[in-house]
Order: C-alpha cells, then sequence, then structure tokens
C-alpha cells in the first residue's frame, strides 16, 4: 500500500532560494505524525527538478506542491509532468492558490486544492487516499488553526537542511552574529491583527493572531538548538510581539537556559512605549540575544500611510528606530514607493524620512516599489477602475511579464504617476543601504572598495533628492550582476554553499 507523499517546492523566477521550505516541513512533520511516509524536494537544489520528481513518483500516494505567485511557471511544469508520468493525485496550496482556489482547481493538471493552513487538511486527504477513497470535495476551503496543538517542526525531513543551516545569513544581523553561524527560521505565531491595505493577510483571513504558548515555543527550541546546533534563531512570525508578556517569557526563559544563541524579529512601530515594549523590556530582549528587529516603517508621509491604513506616524517610527538605536539593535526598516494615490511629494518625504534616520548607526532599510499582490484592498482598487488587469486562470499566471507586473520589488508598472522617479528612488536607497549586497558578503577587496564607492554616490543623490541621468546605477547593476556570477562559479566548484546569497522574495 502506497504511504508516502512528496511535497515539493517549484523555483521562483527570481530564483531565491536562501531560507529552508518551511511551510513544506510543518506540513510534513504533521503528515510523519499521522504515520505518513515523507519526502521534500525543493526543486531550486535539484539539477533536473523533473527527474527528482519522477524519482519519487513510484512510491507516491500524493504529490503536493505549494507555490507563491512568483513560482507558478515552475509549479505548471512539474503539474504537468507528474500528470503526463502517472495518474497520482495533485494537490496545490500556498499563498496563490489560497487567492485563487477556483483558478487553480480548474487546471486539467490539478485535482485538489488547499486554501489557507493545510497542516489538517493534508492529513485528511492523504487519509481518504490511502483508505482508497478519492474526494469529490476538490477545494478544501480555509480553516484558522490552533497552533499549539501542531507538532515541532522536523527540519531533518528536508534532506539538503544542512545547507540552509550553514548558509551565510544575507540579513543586517549577519554582521553582528558569531562566524560561521549556523541558523534556522523559525515560527511561533501565526497571523497579524494589522489591517494594512497592502498586504496579503488582510485578504486571507489570516489577521487572527494565534500563537504557541512560551513553554512550547521554549520546549521545540530546546529540540532544535542542539540538535542542530544552532547559533542564531530567525522568527519569521508576521508580527511577534503582539504578546508582550509572551515575549519577555521566551527571553527569559533563553537566558535561564544559558543558551549561546542570537535571534532576531519582526515588530511594529508603535508597540515601542511603556506599556508594550519598554526600555525594560528591550533590555530582557537584548541580554537574551535579540541582535535586529525589521520594522515596518513603509512611508515618511502622514498622507500615504494612511492610505495605507499602516496605523502608525512617522513620529512613532523615529521612536522605534531611535529605542533599537540605544539598545544596540539593528533597525531593518522596509518602506514602500509609489502605491495608488501617492504623490512625489509623499516619496520625498519617505525618502528624507530615511536621510534622516541614517543618523542611528544601527539603521538599515530595504525599499521597494508598491508591488499589487493579488486580493489585497490597493490592487482590488486598481482592477475595479481598470487600471490593472487580471488572469483568470493558472496557466495565465505563468507569464513572466504578469508575474512581474504583480511581485517585483523595483518596477515600473503603467498606473504610476512617478514611476521612473520611484523606481530610482528605490534602487539608490538600497543602495546606500547595500540591501542587495552588503560588505559582510564580500570577500574581494576590490569588490568592497567598490561596493563602498557606489553607496557613497547613493548616499549624495539621496541628500540631493536626485535621480537623474543614473549612469551609476547602471553601472551598479551591472557590478551586482557580475558579482554573482562570478559567486555563481564558485559555488559549482564547491567553494560555496549552493544557496542564493540574495534577500527572500517576500510576496505571495
Amino acid at each position: 500500500m502506497k504511504n508516502t507523499i512528496v511535497l515539493v517546492r517549484p523555483q521562483n523566477v527570481y530564483h531565491y532560494n536562501n531560507y529552508p521550505p518551511l511551510n513544506l516541513i510543518c506540513l510534513g512533520s504533521t503528515l510523519k505524525e499521522a504515520g505518513f511516509d515523507v519526502r521534500i524536494i525543493n526543486a531550486a537544489m535539484e539539477d533536473d527538478a523533473l527527474a527528482a520528481v519522477d524519482a519519487a513518483l513510484t512510491d507516491a500516494l500524493l504529490v503536493g506542491v505549494c507555490a507563491l505567485t512568483s513560482e507558478i511557471p515552475a509549479a505548471y511544469d512539474i503539474i504537468r509532468h507528474v500528470k503526463s508520468r502517472c495518474d497520482v493525485p495533485v494537490v496545490m496550496g500556498g499563498w496563490h492558490c489560497t487567492l485563487f482556489p477556483q483558478q487553480t482547481v480548474a487546471s486539467p493538471y490539478v485535482d485538489y486544492v488547499i486554501a489557507g493552513e493545510g497542516d489538517a487538511h493534508i492529513v485528511s486527504l492523504a487519509q481518504s487516499l490511502r483508505d482508497g477513497r478519492r474526494p469529490e470535495k476538490k477545494i478544501y476551503e480555509q480553516e484558522i488553526l490552533d497552533i499549539e496543538t501542531l507538532p515541532c517542526p522536523d527540519y531533518a525531513l528536508d534532506p539538503r537542511i544542512e545547507t540552509f543551516i550553514s548558509s551565510y545569513l544575507t540579513d543586517k544581523c549577519a554582521e553582528v552574529m558569531t562566524q560561521p553561524a549556523r541558523w534556522l527560521p523559525y515560527q511561533s505565531s501565526r497571523g497579524c491583527p494589522s489591517r494594512c491595505t497592502f498586504c496579503i493577510n488582510t485578504v486571507t483571513g489570516n489577521r487572527r493572531y494565534r500563537k504557541k504558548s512560551a513553554a512550547k515555543t521554549l520546549a521545540e527550541l530546546e529540540l532544535l538548538i542542539p540538535r542542530h546546533r544552532l547559533t542564531h534563531v530567525k522568527f519569521i512570525d508576521d508580527n511577534f510581539f503582539v504578546d508582550i508578556a509572551r515575549v519577555r517569557q521566551i527571553a527569559q526563559g533563553i537566558i535561564d537556559r544559558g543558551w549561546k544563541i542570537t535571534w532576531d524579529a519582526e515588530c511594529r512601530c508603535d508597540y515601542f512605549n511603556d506599556k508594550h515594549l519598554n526600555d525594560d523590556a528591550l533590555d530582557l530582549c537584548r541580554r537574551s540575544g535579540l541582535v535586529q528587529l525589521t520594522l515596518g516603517i513603509e512611508s515618511g508621509s502622514p498622507h500615504t500611510l494612511e492610505l495605507m491604513k499602516k496605523d502608525i506616524t512617522p513620529e512613532q517610527a523615529r521612536n522605534a528606530v531611535a529605542q533599537c538605536d540605544k539598545h544596540d539593535i539593528i533597525a531593518r526598516s522596509s518602506f514602500i514607493l509609489e502605491i495608488p494615490g501617492e504623490q512625489r511629494a509623499d516619496i520625498k518625504q519617505t525618502v528624507r524620512l530615511i536621510n534622516a534616520l541614517r543618523r542611528y548607526g544601527k539603521f538599515t532599510c530595504g525599499v521597494g516599489t508598491f508591488r499589487p499582490y493579488p486580493g489585497c484592498e490597493l490592487t482590488q482598487k486598481l482592477l475595479t477602475e481598470g487600471r490593472l488587469a487580471q488572469p483568470q486562470t493558472l496557466e495565465g499566471w505563468t507569464d513572466r511579464s504578469i508575474i512581474d507586473l504583480y511581485t517585483s520589488a523595483e518596477y515600473i508598472r503603467p498606473w504610476q504617476t512617478n514611476g521612473t522617479f520611484s523606481e530610482r528612488a528605490a534602487m539608490y536607497l538600497n543602495m546606500e543601504s547595500r540591501t542587495r549586497l552588503g560588505n559582510h558578503q564580500i570577500d574581494c577587496p576590490l569588490d568592497r572598495f567598490r561596493n563602498n564607492v557606489y553607496s557613497a554616490l547613493a548616499w549624495l543623490r539621496n541628500r540631493l533628492v536626485c535621480y537623474a541621468l543614473p549612469l551609476d546605477k547602471v553601472l551598479y547593476q551591472r557590478f551586482l550582476k557580475g558579482f554573482y556570477r562570478r559567486r555563481q562559479e564558485l559555488e559549482q566548484a564547491g567553494h560555496y554553499p549552493l544557496v542564493n546569497t540574495t534577500e527572500k522574495a517576500c510576496e505571495p
């Protein structure tokens, strides 16, 4: 009797592959607890992804493919290949399929779609198939799970997990982490109660905050840290600091257990106040190993923040960065330019806020133009106004130009009124921060010097808010392309871990 569930992570069009497939690891851990054999295939890590899938089909009861929008072309190739080889049921899930379940299941290569969290649904589907029944229900609707009851993620289910653990973490915090570092992403909560109009959580029912207790979180880390010899834990919760009492318990638990680790997490700017993330809490977190907080500042314009329903102010952002700097914590901040309704004056306010925040040595930022994630409020407005078109089939999402339109971080889009200005501003702000390539990632002194020169040129442009005649931008992009080409050649020769050194993609 077949008992193997094959879980596949497709390659994305941007070739980002810096993080292990934690979603598949969590699904696989639940399936394993239910008595199934699990095989995870990370297509980006395979010389021939289709051949790797082929080899796993012999004993497969079910093939599951989780896909972001940027992974749809590769996912489509995989599911079409599976169906050309055998009649193994194919189930798709992930953010894209959660947004478009009807489109996805209409494909002749898809048997089932799981929307939202798939931990329980995939076990139910697999059990039915093992019992010889093919469920008539094609779409498993989204449900909200109690994550306290889920098993500890078994990272060893990914046969390439050691490659990720020992890879160089490209976050800014790598500059202050003990090297060589050993790290993993870990999720201690799901959902975010914020109402941001650009965020995927607001349209997928993921605003309900659910958490593992501090006791469960610490118990799982107590297994994972020695098992994988971790020196850093990356909490990838949408909003780690919602429950500050729980955060304090986790931080104190790390100290009490004597773990010599560092960690980082995401945090809202308005949490930095006397009743929530105050000096005492920040000091406790810092002593437990906190080295970086990711802050969603997004804009320096009150008008833009209102359009985003971000529910913060530029003053709260300044305070958050100042408090991080005071406690020796990196303030890794994100910004979005050119959202619908934003004017050039708003964009310039954001540039000037970033310039002002540079005074804090622990501040760094990543800047992108607005990406119209499918389903979010701002995207729906563009669709309603006829300024954006959306594919009506799964096959339609395999078009690279459509994917870039919806997900590329630095891109000039048709509806933008200041597209060229905002795209250049994003590039130069990132260039100054060395977001695309940090000196800590560079071994060659000459390349490090070049990176510093480009950063200095960007500093001048950003202070002048002048982005005309961008010859230095063109040269910088060539420099990046050449650097990563040489790095890839070294990786292929075995001199570096086979993991892309660019930041992860933050898109559905």
